[in-house]
């Protein structure tokens, strides 16, 4: 009896302490999404490193970001490269399984049949619980595993530094820097 009612207590407290970590992590993941729909309509200009494509074609170029459409759900950071649409954007949703990071490359006027041979569309994944209201780690989902193999390690961060006007967009893969890009709050657009 009393063995039962142990174990019936550690349940009921573990449950407990599941659902206030689960609570938690939505707050942050609320925090960082209220964060950055705070700076819907702002735009953000800099440049990209990419340690393993030198010539990448978003390495040595003007890079701008602008966050475009912000509702209670979504938050949508249109990408151009030297002041042309660069058919992309970094799309956060709030998900019933959690804040998700997708990559739109469609935009207005592609579909998905002018996508080339190497070009996917909707990869990204789930916030995970090492964020902040200032920075969150999006790991490949499922779905960008089966769509991209290789990219199954991927691991996206953003980061706001909302003191000095600076969004940072980092990509991993297999633990080792892959596309960097640190842009500064614009004075007009």
């Amino acid at each position: 009896m009393k063995y039962t009612l142990f174990i019936s207590i550690f349940v009921v407290l573990s449950t407990g302490v599941s659902g206030c970590n689960n609570d938690e992590q939505a707050d942050v993941h609320s925090a960082f999404f209220d964060n950055l729909s705070a700076l819907c309509g702002e735009t953000f200009t800099g440049e990209a490193s990419y340690p393993d494509d030198p010539d990448h074609p978003l390495v040595a170029t003007e890079l701008r970001t602008h966050l475009s459409f912000c509702d209670e759900d979504m938050i949508r950071i249109e990408l151009y490269r030297d002041s042309d649409y660069w058919h992309g954007a970094w799309v956060l949703e709030k998900r019933h399984d959690g804040l998700h990071l997708f990559h739109d490359h469609l935009g207005d006027e592609r579909t998905e049949e002018d996508l080339g041979e190497n070009d996917s569309h909707g990869y990204g994944g789930y916030a995970d619980d090492r964020g902040s209201a200032t920075r969150q780690h999006f790991p490949a989902d499922d779905v960008t595993a089966q769509m991209i193999p290789e990219a199954a390690t991927n691991v996206w961060m953003m980061e706001l530094d909302l003191e000095d006007g600076i969004f940072t967009y980092y990509l991993e893969r297999h633990d080792e820097p892959r596309f960097r890009a640190e842009l500064s709050k614009a004075s007009v657009y």
